[in-house]
């Protein structure tokens, strides 16, 4: 028998990234965070984060998204986005520094690997219906705490797209869609450039 909620409970309280989430008028929700980000203690600490301010900001030598957020943030600036993880700690087992934890919970973690890679809302294994049950509650409990009826949600990515086609109050949040996550340079790709630019337009248009 897996211990999920156990797992759970341990892994928020030990290996949690916080939320960036400054009064933002725009979120991103990204998956989960990975070694970078838990090194940092922010979330998009790392070569997605790099590659997804480039894109923003249209400017090559910037931190990476968390890393730059806060920055301002630390310079009392005032800062349009902000950034949730659906899940607050690793959803891969390769991100866990201590071997003990990893080895305590080979299971567990096996099923969180299972839902990350999964295109599925719904499950029959009770284990994964679980787990999936706790992550929808606790990621709907952040984003409540952030959002205002003016926010723009930008999920990053098909796992984040998922969980907020999962959340009941879904139809009254404005959404850009089509937004994929930003690792291996997808959002330089031409593919996305409208889409993109569409984000990209959303700070001028609100603080015009």
């Amino acid at each position: 028998m897996l211990s999920i909620k156990e797992f759970f409970e341990k892994a928020k309280a030990s290996y949690s990234v916080p939320d960036i989430v400054q009064d933002p008028k725009m979120i991103f929700i990204l998956e989960s965070p990975h070694k970078e980000e838990l090194k940092a203690g922010v979330p998009l600490a790392g070569l997605s984060g790099r590659s997804m301010a480039k894109e923003l900001f249209l400017q090559e030598d910037i931190l990476p998204m968390g890393k730059h957020l806060k920055q301002l943030a630390k310079d009392k600036r005032q800062i349009f986005y902000g950034i949730v993880n659906v899940c607050p700690f690793p959803l891969q087992e390769s991100a866990y520094p201590d071997r003990g934890f990893v080895q305590r919970f080979k299971g567990e973690l096996q099923i969180a690997e299972a839902i990350r890679k999964s295109s599925a809302s719904q499950f029959r294994d009770e284990d994964k219906k679980l787990f999936n049950k706790l992550l929808i509650q606790d990621f709907r409990d952040r984003l409540i705490k952030t959002i205002e009826d003016d926010s723009i949600i930008v999920p990053c990515g098909k796992f984040a797209e998922r969980y907020v086609n999962q959340l009941a109050m879904k139809d009254k949040l404005n959404i850009i869609k089509g937004v994929p996550h930003p690792s291996y340079n997808s959002w330089s790709r031409e593919r996305y450039k409208d889409v993109i630019q569409t984000v990209r337009d959303q700070e001028r248009i609100r603080t015009s």
